[in-house]
Order: C-alpha cells, then sequence, then structure tokens
C-alpha cells in the first residue's frame, strides 16, 4: 500500500526564534507519522507511542544526539565567549558538526545524519554561501533531554528561554527579557542552577575534533541507565535491560511482528497490556481509515480503478473484526493513558468510542460507519475536509494513516546504537 501524500508549501515571517519554533511544532504535529491525520486520533497513537517509548519522537535519527547539544551549551559555559551570543554559538557549532558528520560519513543518507541533504548541497558551494537546516537537533531532542525526558538537562526552561539565561549568566550586564512558554513559570527561572545545568558522562575536552555518529561504551551505558532510571516501567526500559529481550527487539520487523515476540511473554502484564491495546486500536480503526478512503474515491474525482482495491480492504478488515479478540483491547486504560498526557476533543473522543461500539456490537452497516467517518473528517479538518463536496482535488491513491508503528522504528534505531556498544 503506497499512500499518496500531497505536497504543500508553508511560508511565515520569522519574528523570533520562539515564534519559529512554535511554528514548526505546529508543522511537526500535522505531519504525524509522516503523513496527514485526517481522522484526528493521532493523539491516541502519541499517547500510547510516549508510554511505551518516552523519550524518542518520530524526527529523531540517532542517540548521539542526546550528547551533541548539551555538549556544544557546556562548551559555551566553560569557555564564556563574551563575542557571542548563546544562540548565536549553538547555531554555528551544530552548522558545524552537520557537514563534518556529513563528510565524514561520504554523505551517505541512510546513516541518520540530520541536515545531511543540506550539507550535500553545502559541498558545491562556498562556505560563504551555505546554506542551514532550520529543524536541528536542539530543537529536535530538547524536550528529551529536558525534564520530559531523560533529565540530561536539569532544569526547566525551553531552549530559547535557557538560552537567553546563559547570556545573562555569562555576560551579567546584558539585556534580559524572560519569556514564558508552555508549562514555564518565572519561578522556573529564578531556580535555574547554572553550576548543575547538564549531567553528562566524560568527555574530552576536544570532543568534537573525533567527533562520530556512533556512541561510545560510556555513553551507550550513560543512556542506558538514563532510560531505566527515568522510566524504569516503560517498554523502553524493560528491553534495554534486557540483553535477551533487546536482541528480541532488535530482531523484529515493525511493531506487530514486536508483539509476538518471546520477550513478551516475560514482560510485566502492565507492558503487555498497553502493548496489546495499542496494536488492537490500531486494527480497529483502520477500518475507518479505509472507509475514508473508500468515500474519498467515490467522489467524481476519485481514482475508480483504486477504488476496488480499498474495497477490497475493507471486506478483509471486516472478516477479521469478525474474528478479533477483544480481550487484547483495553479501552478504559487506552483513554486513561491518553488522556493522562493529552487534551482529547470532544468529537474525537465520541468518534472513537461510536467506531469501537459498532465494531464490537459486529454492526458492519456501510451506511452508519461512513457517516461517523465523514462526521469525524469534517470535524477535525473542517475547512480544509477533504470529504467536502466543494473539495475537487485528485487523489491517485491511498491517502491519511496507512499504518501505526507507534515509534517503533526510532525507538529500534535508538536501542540499536545503545546495544552496539554494551
Amino acid at each position: 500500500m503506497n499512500p499518496h501524500i500531497p505536497t504543500s508549501e508553508l511560508g511565515w515571517i520569522d519574528f523570533s526564534d520562539n515564534d519559529r519554533q512554535k511554528v514548526l511544532k505546529v508543522i511537526e504535529l500535522l505531519k504525524g507519522e509522516g503523513t496527514v491525520d485526517e481522522l484526528g486520533i493521532g493523539v491516541i497513537r502519541n499517547s500510547l507511542s510516549d508510554a511505551m517509548f518516552p523519550g524518542i519522537t518520530t524526527i529523531m535519527t540517532r542517540a548521539k544526539y542526546y550528547y551533541i547539544v548539551p555538549r556544544i551549551l557546556h562548551d559555551f559555559m566553560v569557555e564564556k565567549p563574551g563575542r557571542i551570543s548563546a544562540k548565536e554559538y549553538l547555531r554555528r557549532k551544530e552548522n558545524e558538526i552537520m557537514n563534518f558528520l556529513s563528510v565524514q560519513n561520504n554523505f551517505e543518507d541512510k546513516i541518520g545524519i540530520i541536515g545531511i541533504s543540506v550539507a550535500k548541497q553545502n559541498k558545491e558551494l562556498p562556505q560563504n554561501k551555505w546554506e542551514e537546516l532550520h529543524r536541528k537537533p536542539s530543537a529536535i531532542y530538547w524536550n528529551a533531554i529536558g525534564q520530559n525526558g531523560f533529565k540530561i538537562y536539569t532544569g526547566k526552561l525551553s531552549l530559547a528561554n535557557l538560552l537567553d539565561l546563559l547570556d545573562r549568566k555569562i555576560k551579567p550586564d546584558s539585556a534580559y527579557t524572560y519569556i514564558p512558554t508552555e508549562g514555564e513559570t518565572s519561578n522556573d527561572r529564578d531556580a535555574e542552577n547554572t553550576e548543575s545545568y547538564f549531567l553528562l558522562p566524560d568527555h574530552p575536552k576536544d570532543w568534537q575534533k573525533n567527533l562520530t555518529i556512533e556512541l561510545t561504551v560510556t555513553e551507550a551505558d550513560f543512556l542506558k541507565h538514563k532510560i531505566i532510571d527515568q522510566f524504569p516501567e516503560s517498554l523502553l526500559a524493560k528491553v534495554v535491560v534486557s540483553k535477551a529481550a533487546t536482541r528480541d527487539f532488535l530482531k523484529s520487523s515493525s511493531f506487530g511482528d514486536m508483539c509476538d515476540m518471546p520477550f513478551v511473554n516475560k514482560l510485566p502484564t502492565g507492558n503487555v497490556a498497553i502493548l496489546k491495546t495499542a496494536k488492537s486500536f490500531w486494527e480497529i480503526l483502520y477500518g475507518a481509515h479505509i472507509r475514508f478512503n473508500v468515500l474519498l474515491h467515490s467522489k467524481p474525482k476519485g481514482n475508480k480503478q483504486y477504488l476496488e482495491e480499498v474495497e477490497g480492504y475493507w471486506n478483509e478488515w471486516v472478516y477479521n473484526m469478525k474474528e478479533f479478540d477483544w480481550n487484547s483491547f483495553d479501552r478504559n486504560l487506552m483513554w486513561s493513558i491518553t488522556k493522562g498526557n493529552s487534551r482529547v476533543k470532544g468529537h474525537t473522543e465520541t468518534f472513537v468510542n461510536n467506531w469501537i461500539d459498532l465494531t464490537e456490537q459486529q454492526q458492519f452497516q456501510i451506511s452508519a460507519l461512513d457517516a461517523l467517518v465523514l462526521k469525524q473528517e469534517g470535524d477535525n479538518k473542517k475547512s480544509r475536509s477533504k470529504l467536502k463536496t466543494d473539495h475537487d482535488d485528485y487523489y491517485e491513491g491511498w491517502t491519511g494513516i496507512s499504518d501505526m508503528d507507534f515509534r517503533f522504528r526510532n525507538a529500534k534505531v535508538i536501542i540499536k546504537d545503545i546495544a552496539d556498544k554494551i
């Protein structure tokens, strides 16, 4: 199945670093797991993903960046370069490291170097005309480095406010304006202690000189214990703490495949319940996405040949749901995890519950199920609804979420980076 993802362009006036980061976060939310969340269920997927794989997101590439970002900032604090701001120092170093690692790895796309495509363009240009990456590692990894993640950064500030605070500490006479971001207060600012911003394993002063994208043995062990210490009950911790579990996990080709691996039978019941519920959630809601595509391709400009293929998916889904093991799905657990971490829109909660109810009751009347999908897609997308009668764009194939791996692939990369060294 090859989902068709329409391309689009978005522009904005870049008033400040805070504004830019907010817009980039919105873009990532819209992208979801690599495609557009037409029916608004990504909030459930993301919450279940956080429960299983905390500190990991879909745009992370390699474990090394958990260290690169704080080490750059630590260097700034040690060097105290009065001629340059913390923000500019970080920007220059991230660009420098992006190009260095890209050259070191012969511009190989699959290595996981963030910004390698930009670096590839730069090699043909004089240095004064180099492009730079807008979504840098510091923005991607900051939450995972900090209080919501592995607490390598021990404070509570956003990256932008930390950079401003570093300038104030290092250059006391400089102007400092504290701009609270979501979840921050003036107390967070006042509590910051510059003497212990980062907890890092030992590293040489010239660490950038011999930098590689692979972890060292010390870094791998440190990250492993950070995972275990901060999220001891998570699936991620259960995998890294056991070599047998790590081996099974890395052998898995997909999230579904991983759920059937031998190590799962040895997990605590709580972990197994989350795993089964996540897997079952997508199996149930996959049917709604099939109906969405049926409705989309039933429109005048729909792909009638592809419509026949999607209707085949529907028949297969109905057959599977008639044999579905409902003991594998804990709806209360799903909502408890989701509502404990996110805000769920009322219409989304109603839609998901109604879809589950009809499926569990084996009421597969197409008219009733299509009515649910039509309403939810309209409530979720509003003026951008693809199912509106006046929306006549052509879509060649599958549109919307076609699978959920709950960040399994990203977790697999991070776990492999650790396992390769210890």
